[in-house]
């Protein structure tokens, strides 16, 4: 078993005790892609185009690990069989599509370690509006079955005004003039169904704009695209320079492949910016993807990589020469071994299944996280209430102090345990976020004269 296959079963207590919900499964979370539940794992996403007059293109579509089904051996080598049924139903629960299909996947061998990712497209054309998307995945050869069930909101291309599809993140954009399943409007996209991309690694996109204006006399006939990319709390963190284009006609596809050098491993939001020269419209379009490190597998749920991360870091927690001993492990594996050897010694009652220590940790690492990055774009660890919250826990008591009496506003962190405890955070520079001024716990920062600063 691999290393995070190791801390799986720790990772999913921790992530139910802390609060994030029901381990991601095909849950209702809007732009994100979907995860199916049931013995057969599988993960769906969804783009929409515009369809014949009157309805919408619904692209469903699907990635398995192949590597969960039962081969049996062919003259060619192992294959693997699987039957998939895609439904579509109203609001009444009136099935309104339907498709079902068998796909015979062969590999080339079944060593250890074998690669087998296996994706797949489904296109209905719906009418725009609110539906039930059902998706079953069966393994001919053995008793494994996975199901998604999600709801489907079909937007309506025929509005109006200057307009977007979905945003397509893929994992290879190309001109192709062949028939395949994921060639539409003379490309080849092959859609990354995670959305998770290397660090490192430029993403890959696909998209469709509708309804520019053509025909005007004396009027421009070109349109100007323009790509950002936003971290989580929508600050930009890279802008491309914008393009101009002459138009096609009423509307156009669009592929572009982006860099993502420097950027860290994290979520982030790309958006799309198109700007009409004859009618002067203007329109934005975001959609969310992940930078994941080379160290982590493909497929993993946001919240399973945030839990690896709060996993690992132990810099609050490690005395100075430990986290230099630490610090020095380049490779996960070794890491890994260091921290089952840490979070060991660090828990109370090992004989009780649960490292309640750890899992502590993991919900405080989640409520920093959360709630204290401000301001200065920095992560809720980094900051001082963060690691004071991930050192101590939360406070017995929180005294807040605004600056409608004219100075900075602060607030005071009360903990008592065999004493009386306080952490004063204040807000120098106005900008929400909190630097710790002043404690009277030993070996924190003590300064009884903060109140004088101004």
């Amino acid at each position: 078993m691999t290393w995070i296959g190791r801390i799986a079963v720790l990772l999913f207590t921790a992530s139910v005790w802390a609060g994030f919900g029901e381990p991601v499964g095909c849950a209702e979370v809007q732009d994100l892609p979907l995860k199916s539940e049931g013995t057969l794992r599988f993960f769906v996403d969804l783009s929409a185009f515009r369809g014949p007059e009157g309805y919408t293109r619904q692209e469903v579509d699907l990635l398995l690990d192949a590597k969960q089904l039962r081969f049996s051996e062919h003259e060619d080598g192992p294959v693997g069989k699987v039957s998939i049924v895609a439904l579509v139903l109203d609001t009444l629960a009136t099935q309104v599509a339907h498709k079902t299909w068998v796909r015979l996947i062969a590999i080339q061998d079944l060593d250890e370690g074998f690669v087998a990712p296996f994706k797949d497209v489904v296109r209905f054309d719906l009418k725009p509006g609110v539906y039930r998307l059902i998706v079953h995945m069966k393994d001919i050869n053995a008793e494994k079955e996975g199901r998604c069930t999600a709801s489907l909101h079909v937007p309506d291309y025929e509005q109006a005004g200057l307009v977007f599809s979905d945003l397509q993140l893929a994992s290879q954009v190309a001109r192709s003039g062949e028939t395949h399943r994921f060639v539409k409007q003379g490309w080849k996209v092959v859609p990354n169904i995670t959305r998770n991309y290397v660090t490192e690694e430029p993403i890959q996109v696909y998209f469709e704009l509708y309804n520019l204006a053509v025909d005007q006399v004396d009027q421009e006939e070109s349109f100007i695209l323009g790509y950002r990319l936003m971290d989580v709390e929508g600050s930009v963190v890279r802008t491309y320079p914008a393009k101009r284009f002459l138009k096609p006609g009423e509307s156009c596809v669009k592929a572009e492949i982006l860099e993502t050098e420097g950027l860290e491993e994290g979520m982030y939001h790309l958006q799309v910016e198109a700007f009409d020269g004859s009618s002067k419209q203007y329109l934005r379009i975001q959609r969310s993807f992940f930078l994941v490190s080379k160290d982590l597998p493909q497929g993993l749920s946001q919240i399973q990589k945030d839990l690896i991360r709060y996993y690992g870091d132990i810099r609050y927690l490690a005395d100075p020469k430990t986290w230099a001993v630490y610090e020095a492990l380049e490779e996960w594996p070794s890491r890994l071994v260091f921290l089952k050897a840490f979070w060991g010694n660090l828990d109370d009652s090992p004989d009780s299944g649960t490292n309640e220590r750890l899992i502590q940790h993991l919900v405080r690492m989640h409520y920093v996280e959360t709630h204290f990055g401000a301001g200065s774009r920095l992560k809720g660890s980094e900051t001082d209430r963060g690691r004071v919250y991930i050192q101590y826990g939360q406070p017995d008591d929180m005294d807040y102090h605004t600056s409608a009496a004219g100075g900075k506003p602060f607030e005071v962190w009360i903990y008592e345990t065999q004493r009386r405890y306080e952490f004063v955070f204040r807000d120098r520079r106005g900008t929400g976020v909190y630097e710790l001024v002043h404690s009277t716990y030993p070996g924190e920062l003590s300064n009884p004269y903060w109140g004088q600063e101004f």
